[in-house]
């Protein structure tokens, strides 16, 4: 049996995450059989976890702030060894404890979190003490940089232990090639490319039944309004974006449309809770009724049902975008980080992919009408998401390669 460790989660009221782990899980499902694995998750939110993935996941634990992020690789290393020998000769050792002891017997770590490692959070550093436990690491479908000085040269000092990395797009590629050029990066897509969908008929219900909110005769626009770009972006006046953004809705709402917002980050500190965002918005539109919030516990497969039955999505959450794109729906992406831009131009092409991303500190109405309109004008891309599907399981035949070669416990 080969041991998984699937760490760097935030948890899963953030649905972006929720999606990554949830369609690790599949990936691995699909080309290794459940009964020879034994998978692990080291999450920030180990309460909501646990039951969230139920019997998917055979042990959680929660995510361990030892040692410091702030060491250096090299001590860092130190402290993993120490406690492999700890370990080793004194098995019942709270030193470092549960977490640390999984990860220690991992066969492979698979670090999830999409853009964790780049300069773009403050975290970077708790983020990588992964790549220092001294067991295979797998970076999958990340966006990886650009970083800082300081945080390249940190980066650069890490990547002993790294067997697998793949990448999202194509600027990470070009940039691990310039300066880690040893971990031989590989483009593939997004991991929740391969998300579950819940079925149009389901999603209806969610709309209609659970939200009172009629769908028939209408047509939907999905918007997906982030809570955190108020709380970390200092370029982003809060009143003004939330305006503009009931603005676009109005427009929207005189052209015929009614507007579905989807709150895909709902964690418990309240400056990274979409729905708060949400409601601000809505109560500075002029028709509110001729629209609705997703307000009910929704998993990353039912938010992703619901924004099936939109024409298009506009969002400002990276995995509300995949979860369109990955159906083929007409996208606009409003971008806080280097992510949106290398993800869109990867998927709808440089020119179209520039055109369809919004800088968040240029939002406005006409921009946003503007893009919404060559989304539109673009139509659905089946034949792109079955492409970015395909790469997505690219990942998946990647570790079962690094397992089969593993010798048998």
């Amino acid at each position: 049996m080969k041991r998984i460790a699937i760490t760097n989660m935030t948890g899963g009221r953030n649905r972006g995450c929720e999606a990554l782990v949830s369609s690790i899980l599949l990936g691995l499902e699909d080309v290794i059989d459940r009964k020879d694995l034994h998978i692990s998750l080291h999450t920030g939110d180990e309460q909501y976890d646990r039951p969230q993935f139920g019997e998917r996941i055979d042990q959680t634990f929660p995510l361990s702030g030892i040692p410091r992020a702030g060491w250096s690789p090299g001590r860092q290393t130190m402290a993993y060894r120490a406690a492999a020998a700890l370990n080793q000769y004194l098995p019942g050792n709270r030193r470092f404890g549960r977490a640390q002891r999984d990860l220690l017997s991992a066969d492979l770590i698979v670090g999830t979190g999409g853009d964790v490692f780049t300069s773009d959070y403050w975290d970077f550093t708790a983020h990588a003490r992964v790549l220092h436990v001294g067991k295979p690491v797998a970076l999958l479908a990340q966006t990886i940089g650009p970083f800082n000085k300081q945080a390249e040269e940190y980066f650069k000092n890490s990547t002993k232990n790294i067997s697998i990395c793949t990448v999202r797009e194509t600027e990470s590629l070009e940039y691990l090639k310039t300066i880690t050029p040893d971990i031989n990066p590989q483009l593939t897509a997004d991991v929740a490319f391969l998300l579950p969908v819940t079925p149009p008929d389901e999603a209806r219900y969610i709309l209609e039944m659970e939200h009172r909110f009629p769908t028939q005769g209408r047509r939907l626009i999905a918007l997906s309004v982030s809570g955190g770009i108020l709380a970390f972006r200092s370029d982003v006046e809060p009143d003004k974006y939330l305006r503009e953004i009931a603005a676009f809705i109005d427009g929207l709402n005189k052209e015929g449309f009614s507007v579905v917002l989807v709150p895909h980050v709902q964690e418990r500190d309240r400056r990274n809770n979409d729905l708060y965002a949400c409601r601000e918005v809505l109560k500075r539109c002029s028709n509110p009724l001729e629209n609705v919030i997703l307000s009910l516990p929704l998993s990353a497969s039912d938010f992703k049902g619901v924004i099936g039955l939109c024409e298009a999505l506009i969002g400002a959450r990276t995995h509300a975008t995949i979860a369109s794109m990955s159906q083929g729906i007409p996208t606009v992406s409003i971008a806080y980080s280097r992510k949106a831009w290398g993800i869109m131009r990867d998927y709808f092409g440089q020119a179209l992919g520039t055109t369809l991303t919004i800088d968040v500190a240029e939002l406005n109405r006409e921009r946003m009408a503007d893009a919404l309109k060559a989304a539109l004008a673009n139509g659905p891309t089946p034949e792109i998401a079955a492409e970015m599907k395909r790469r997505a399981a690219v990942n998946f035949q990647q570790i079962k390669g690094f397992l089969d070669a593993l010798p048998s416990n």
